[in-house]
């Protein structure tokens, strides 16, 4: 009997510090810039896996509107090519630390083969679990040459208040890319 009381009153202590975590974290940053590596993988093609590095950034221009861009860079031997995504957003609370968001994109990719143009939607949450924690999952639509669902999901450490290390995951199709970013918020 005393183990179970001091095993309820250690999961009644756990649950009061993950809910008082909760409450002094604020939403979800929109005004940051990001870099780091980014790989990409073919399930059809083992042998080719381009890496390389990406460049990001998300600016709030009032309570709901956002901007957001991205650009990547990929390499394997000699074959190289880029991906630019230029955007905006609108941004929904859900709650004092969860955030919505809605967007459309202008989507380009640069080949030494051809080049092409397209769009893509997306819709997520992004929520800050704890002060350090944010978590972020996503769905979404990319239509360049031919249109394929996306899936996303992605975790950053706030090591301060401005800047956060993190990684993300994006399946597309037969096509999986991969980032490890270190951000910087303003």
């Amino acid at each position: 009997m005393r183990k179970a009381i001091t095993l309820l009153t250690a999961l009644t202590a756990t649950a009061a510090s993950v809910a008082s975590f909760a409450t002094l974290a604020e939403s979800p940053d929109w005004r940051y810039i990001e870099g780091g590596y980014s790989k990409m993988d073919f399930d059809d093609n083992e042998s080719f896996e381009p890496d390389g590095f990406v460049l990001s950034s998300k600016y709030l221009l009032n309570s709901n509107i956002y901007l957001n861009g991205e650009y990547s860079n990929f390499e394997e031997g000699s074959f190289d090519f880029d991906m630019l995504t230029l955007g905006a957003g609108y941004r929904m609370p859900l709650n004092a630390t969860t955030d919505a968001y809605f967007g459309a994109n202008f989507e380009r990719i640069d080949g030494d083969v051809d080049d092409e143009t397209g769009y893509s939607v997306n819709a997520g949450v992004r929520s800050m679990v704890t002060e350090q924690v944010e978590l972020l999952g996503e769905v979404g639509y990319y239509d360049v040459e031919d249109g394929d669902a996306t899936f996303k999901v992605g975790a950053n450490y706030y090591i301060t208040p401005q800047w956060a290390v993190g990684a993300n995951y994006k399946l597309m199709d037969d096509l999986d890319i991969m980032q490890v970013t270190a951000r910087y918020s303003f």
